[in-house]
């Protein structure tokens, strides 16, 4: 019936990737860039609304930034069409975590995961940050990030994000599980 392996291999992997758009809630066609001229945002970045009526409220973990200072080793856009706040997601190392030889990397709809072949205890820190860009320059800032770039993110971390419809009515929450959902205000890209 299938004659090379490398057919069955790409019918294999052509499956999975539509099984993984249509699972994940992803809207594909949705614009990437927060459209923060039509926003609606308070000053303390704890209220968003679009003209359109639905609102989402944001709750932080604490008052002060937090910083997360590495290795880039994965960077991709974020296309949630429940959350167009959050604009990526940024696999941030350091120590043993930022050498692909002692510790293997891999992200999949916004969840990291890592294994060591050869320790069982390695050193430093490894991050997964989902980033709301406190504005256009911020949002411009990340999206210039490249996987191998040493970087500096600042920013206060994200407990939660509450959506609601033009009603009022809660539609859903984005909770972050082992990861940093961040509002980004500081991006450095370092030598």
């Amino acid at each position: 019936m299938i004659r090379s392996p490398l057919i069955f291999l790409f019918v294999i992997l052509a499956g999975y990737l539509i099984w993984s758009l249509i699972s994940s809630g992803s809207n594909w066609l949705s614009p990437v860039e927060p459209d923060f001229e039509h926003w609606q945002i308070n000053r303390s970045f704890t209220s968003v609304k679009v003209p359109e009526g639905e609102a989402w409220k944001i709750a932080y973990e604490f008052n002060q930034n937090s910083t997360f200072e590495g290795l880039v080793r994965h960077i991709t856009e974020i296309r949630e069409g429940d959350y167009p706040l959050l604009s990526h997601d940024i696999l941030v190392t350091s120590g043993d975590f930022s050498d692909g030889d002692k510790v293997v990397a891999t992200v999949s709809d916004h969840r990291f995961f890592w294994y060591s072949p050869r320790m069982t205890n390695p050193k430093g820190k490894i991050n997964l940050l989902h980033t709301v860009p406190l504005n256009a320059e911020i949002y411009q800032s990340l999206s210039h990030i490249k996987i191998g770039q040493t970087v500096r993110i600042q920013g206060k971390e994200i407990l939660s994000i509450e959506h609601f419809d033009a009603n009022g009515t809660w539609l859903g929450s984005w909770y972050d599980t082992g990861c940093n959902t961040l509002l980004v205000v500081s991006v450095e890209i370092l030598p």
